[in-house]
């Protein structure tokens, strides 16, 4: 038998089962509608979680629509998890699963540590990695500490919808998942000719850049003060001061860069009296466009725009 063989043999070291899906919404409904069978009990989720008009909440409608019981723990003005709360909650056993959210691509939290405070006390952990879809470059990446997680194909790549989940416990069976929740064949094709590495290093660069300009704009504060090596955001979030996020905002449009506010509108159920940091970030939150396909040649002119802007409306 030879020691080395000429060729490898067993990449099973290297192999994600990704099962995959219509979107990430698609994935987690899955998840809930097998977890239901087994466990009546419920789902802790973020207390920072958005709707849109159009497309309705892509974290809360599947929950909804599981008929799964829920409620939310708290999170600070820099969506990090208040860990003593959470195990309070935890202690009640009325959950089998928490939701944890990377927002934005990157951890808020020692993701080891909240997995292992959740497993202490029996509740499995879903990954929502929707803002990155390697989870991301370097170490040990997001969507391997959990129990599952899902991915969003269309938030990083030019595909107009996809997803897939990981099943780190084995036990769904992906033979029963509907037809409506399954990937369409072009969407697959699109996302296996996409070179995501390459395309997540351009928007690290970005990010990078980025953080360089507001290092001289002291009205528009990141969220993050430092990212984990290897984090790829999958955009700039800010906090936008003196409540000037609305019209900053629609001035950028009109010198033709489009930023997004995720989120501007919060569910519902996530009220401004229970969770009153979650409302100031989504009060001031403003995320600026750091995608790959933003070349270097494109960066001159938005510094010089966002500065200009920014000047403009903090002069009113």
């Amino acid at each position: 038998m030879a020691f080395i063989e000429k060729e490898n043999k067993n990449l099973k070291h290297y192999r994600q089962k990704r099962i995959f899906t219509a979107s990430a919404r698609a994935a987690m409904h899955f998840i809930l509608q097998s977890r239901m069978h087994s466990d009546p009990r419920g789902i802790l989720l973020p207390s920072y979680i958005g709707l849109s008009k159009i497309e309705g909440s892509g974290v809360f409608d599947p929950v909804r629509t599981s008929a799964m019981p829920y409620d939310f723990y708290h999170l600070d003005q820099y969506l990090r998890p208040d860990m003593e709360a959470l195990e309070e909650q935890l202690r009640s056993d009325n959950f089998q699963l928490v939701f944890l959210i990377h927002y934005f691509g990157v951890p808020q939290v020692s993701v080891e540590q909240f997995v292992t405070l959740c497993h202490r006390y029996g509740v499995h952990v879903i990954e929502d990695c929707a803002h990155t879809l390697l989870g991301g470059l370097e170490g040990r990446r997001l969507g391997t500490y959990g129990d599952y997680a899902i991915f969003s194909i269309h938030k990083s790549t030019s595909c107009l919808d996809g997803g897939f989940l990981l099943d780190h416990t084995g036990s769904l069976d992906s033979a029963k998942m509907p037809a409506h929740l399954r990937i369409a064949p072009a969407t697959l094709t699109e996302f296996a000719n996409t070179d995501i590495e390459s395309a997540s290093r351009q928007r690290l660069r970005n990010y990078h850049t980025v953080t360089e300009w507001l290092k001289s704009l002291p009205q528009l504060k990141p969220l993050f003060e430092k990212i984990p090596t290897g984090s790829v955001p999958l955009n700039y979030p800010i906090i936008v001061s003196q409540g000037k996020r609305k019209l900053l905002y629609h001035k950028l449009i009109e010198s033709a860069i489009f930023p997004t506010a995720l989120y501007h509108t919060l569910i519902e159920q996530i009220t401004p009296q229970r969770f009153a940091s979650s409302h100031f970030v989504s009060a001031n939150i403003l995320n600026l466009p750091t995608h790959a396909d933003i070349q270097q040649d494109d960066l001159e002119r938005y510094e010089q725009v966002l500065r200009k802007v920014t000047n403009e409306v903090f002069s009113i």
